[in-house]
């Protein structure tokens, strides 16, 4: 399996200097697991419910949680792995974030790469991503659902990018037309 484009969404970031001020330790933890998502975008376990198409993993002694969605593009074999959250897993306060940022979502998520995480909160920690930044493109799952679920045709989302997708899919789970 090709490792992934390791990106960090504007939200992700600040969750990480929120930590890096209670326990750097916990930050770095988190960039080294970040390591195994650039390696396997489809490690840890997939998340149910309203978070279908994220994924989570564990950080530390079970306190902690990375939350992702793995974007792939076929045929250009590029995934990408975006974390929107890293934060507690007490009383599931870290899937409440991730369901109200994804329905704040903005037009354009702003993302950073693992490389330029790893710089600002952990410099000199020997945390060394492999991948630079590239295009967002439709994750297959996405592709799927807006087609079989939704009912789009296939031709309206040829060249539209993943966060694109994204807001049409927004659109539908709201009940708006699309």
């Amino acid at each position: 399996m090709p490792g992934a484009h390791v990106r960090f969404t504007d939200a992700a970031m600040e969750d990480l200097k929120r930590l890096r001020k209670k326990d750097p330790q916990t930050v770095r933890s988190i960039l080294k697991k970040c390591l195994l998502i650039e390696k396997n975008p489809y490690a840890g376990k997939a998340l149910l419910g309203d978070l279908v198409g994220y994924r989570r993993l564990v950080v530390g002694n079970r306190d902690w949680r990375i939350v992702w969605q793995v974007i792939e593009a076929s045929g250009l074999s590029v995934d990408i792995a975006e974390i929107w959250a890293a934060g507690a897993r007490a009383d599931d306060d870290v899937y409440r974030e991730m369901k109200e940022r994804i329905a704040g979502m903005p037009d354009t998520a702003l993302t950073s790469s693992l490389r330029e995480v790893a710089e600002v909160f952990a410099p000199g920690a020997g945390i060394r991503s492999t991948h630079e930044s590239v295009d967002d493109p439709i994750p297959q799952w996405l592709r799927t659902r807006l087609i079989h679920t939704a009912g789009l045709h296939h031709d309206r989302l040829d060249g539209m990018s993943g966060e694109e997708a994204m807001r049409l899919w927004e659109q539908f789970m709201r009940g708006e037309a699309l």
